[in-house]
Formats: structure tokens, C-alpha cells, sequence
């Protein structure tokens, strides 16, 4: 029984990674990479590095879980925090050309008569009666006037 578990567990993280593959394929994420300046140093290709914090929300395991305790992941924590602190990596251009790639996706999808609007929300989640939470911290929403 526990057999059947794990086989059918190891079944859906390859579903999830082959649909990571091809969205990665599809919206040309290793070109957009290195158009933002997002290009490897030493060590583990960008794009493997991506892809693996990428995929870590649709397996169910947060940063800690996922690369920093796992000793089977392919990449080690100090390669995944040295990508992800690296100050010259233009990361508000990546966003932004990866956003207008997915608005473009959607907007064949929809109607020409439909008004087209997007919408960035940044409303921040309620943690006030959370003790520990991973990258938690303290900010002023201007909508409420509190903390």
C-alpha cells in the first residue's frame, strides 16, 4: 500500500514538472532570462535554478523544504540564496515582460468587445494573529492606516 503511494506520488510531481517544462518552453523563459541580465556566474545553469524555485508551490513544499533540508535537490541552498540576492539580476523587467507575455496568452482567449483591464493587486495578507511565518513582516497599509 505504501508502494502504491509513493509510485503515484512520484507520478504527479513528473505530471507537474512536464507542465512546468512546457510552460518554460512555451513563454521562452531562458531567452527572457538572459534579456534581463539574469545569466550564470559559476555553478548551476540559471535556468535549472528557476525552474526548480519555480516548481516548489506545486509540489507543496515552501523554500525551507524544498532546497534548504532536502538532500535530494538538485541544486544546494547556497546556490538557490546566491541567485536570489544577486543585485544586479533585473528583476522588475522579467516580471513585467514575463506579465505581457501571459496578458497576451489570455487576451487571444477573450472576446473582442470585451474591455480589457489589468489589474495589479497588492493588498497585503492579514498575519496579525500569526506567530511564525515564513518572511513575515511588518507593513503599513495605506488603507487601513495600521501595521
Amino acid at each position: 500500500m505504501e508502494n502504491n503511494r509513493i509510485d503515484s506520488q512520484s507520478q504527479a510531481d513528473i505530471q507537474i514538472q512536464s507542465k512546468i517544462d512546457s510552460f518554460f518552453i512555451q513563454f521562452r523563459i531562458g531567452t527572457l532570462l538572459h534579456r534581463c541580465g539574469i545569466r550564470k556566474c559559476h555553478g548551476y545553469s540559471i535556468r535549472s535554478l528557476i525552474q526548480i524555485i519555480f516548481a516548489l508551490p506545486f509540489t507543496g513544499k515552501n523554500f525551507y523544504r524544498g532546497i534548504v533540508i532536502n538532500e535530494d535537490a538538485d541544486a544546494g541552498k547556497n546556490a538557490a540564496y546566491a541567485f536570489l540576492k544577486c543585485p544586479n539580476y533585473n528583476w522588475r523587467q522579467l516580471l513585467l515582460i514575463l506579465g505581457l507575455r501571459v496578458y497576451s496568452v489570455f487576451n487571444r482567449l477573450t472576446s473582442e468587445e470585451r474591455e480589457q483591464v489589468l489589474i495589479f493587486d497588492d493588498s497585503p495578507y492579514d498575519h496579525s494573529r500569526s506567530k511564525k511565518v515564513e518572511l513575515l513582516s511588518r507593513v503599513f497599509d495605506h488603507c487601513s492606516g495600521r501595521f
